[in-house]
């Protein structure tokens, strides 16, 4: 099946972008948007399906793009320095739109220093957990600091910006936090670069235990339809985890190291990433079997079956997109779009709470 060649709203300069047709029809069938943060250049990209047979690119700028979560009407980005919440105007009676069906304005800014902020979910209260990876925490956002921990491995008695673990990911079941990822248990300064790279685990946040252990780099650990899934970046594979046992079962190799697992029926949905550095790592899983496969590396959002291990390389992108961290999927909305600061600082763009207060008796 020939891709088609699209360029995004905002063209990137030196990057083209390949659709794969079997992604935009399903895309369109199922109606929903893609949030799709490019890690290397900050960018975040909104994509929809209409019915013109192609996609809708929009592009907002990032100062680096990483976790992303949707709440109800709620967005929240995690940024290099802060995180930014977003509301959905189009939420309001009073305001309308005849092309968008969500419209996300910002509405405020925590700072939080540069905490390398990984995947970021809500709880069960509407407010924003992140992974603070460089203090192997979990944690949430305070009016007075810069972050408020609320949970931690066992392993790591101080909190200190050594980036022991690499705790990267985490999983919340109904609001609650469930499961977090990491690359290996040790709180040794910057232990994990020291260990084989098969020292990657899941974690219960509950039992403070391991759930899976043997993982490469394993990113997003997700809990969909009553299985727990993992990407086990550092392979190149997309795996469920057996709870009983602790077994991982591979369900594809999708020839990228990924990060920022969704779901839309079916289907698991993340970005790809070619290597960070230049040139392979010696005996990195990944990096091995892409070269005994003579595959190249790719820079893609993937979709993935999950009832037949089918790979569909859903978005292409070529020149200057390297790496990707996260995505989320928006149902029920078939085009959608982010403002930027400079478009929410409008004079005219004004909504008013007056229809949400108490009739007068």
């Amino acid at each position: 099946m020939q891709n088609q060649l699209v360029q995004p709203t905002n063209p990137l300069a030196h990057t083209q972008v390949h659709c794969d047709p079997e992604w935009v029809a399903l895309q369109q069938q199922l109606g929903f948007t893609v949030l799709l943060g490019t890690r290397s250049m900050g960018d975040l990209h909104v994509l929809s399906a209409q019915n013109s047979g192609s996609l809708n690119f929009h592009v907002v700028k990032f100062p680096l793009c990483m976790g992303m979560a949707i709440h109800g009407n709620h967005l929240a980005v995690a940024c290099k320095t802060d995180i930014r919440l977003y509301y959905d105007l189009l939420a309001h009676p009073q305001v309308s739109s005849p092309v968008y069906q969500r419209s996300y304005s910002p509405r405020s800014i925590h700072f939080t220093g540069d905490l390398d902020t990984h995947e970021l979910d809500f709880d069960q209260h509407g407010q924003p957990l992140f992974v603070a990876a460089r203090y192997g925490c979990v944690a949430s956002l305070s009016p007075v600091h810069s972050f408020k921990p609320v949970w931690q491995p066992k392993f790591i008695t101080q909190l200190t910006p050594e980036d022991c673990c690499h705790l990267n990911g985490l999983c919340m079941d109904q609001g609650e936090l469930k499961y977090v990822s990491m690359f290996a248990a040790t709180a040794e300064p910057q232990g994990w670069r020291n260990l084989p790279f098969n020292s990657g685990q899941v974690w219960s946040t509950s039992d403070q235990e391991a759930v899976c252990t043997g993982l490469v780099q394993p990113h997003s650990p997700r809990l969909y339809n009553g299985e727990l899934y993992v990407l086990n970046s550092g392979a190149g594979e997309i795996g469920r985890v057996d709870l009983a046992s602790g077994r991982y079962d591979c369900i594809a190799f999708v020839g990228g190291y990924g990060r920022g697992l969704s779901f839309v029926g079916d289907y698991a949905i993340f970005g790809i990433s070619k290597p960070r550095h230049d040139g392979y790592i010696p005996n990195f899983p990944l990096h091995d079997r892409l070269k005994a496969l003579r595959m190249p590396d790719r820079c893609q959002l993937i979709a993935v079956n999950l009832k037949t291990g089918q790979v569909i390389q859903a978005v292409t992108f070529e020149g200057a997109a390297r790496e990707f961290f996260d995505t989320v999927v928006i149902p029920d909305c078939q085009n959608g779009v982010i403002m930027n600061l400079d478009e929410a600082q409008h004079p005219q763009l004004i909504t008013c709470a007056q229809n949400e207060l108490p009739v007068p008796a």
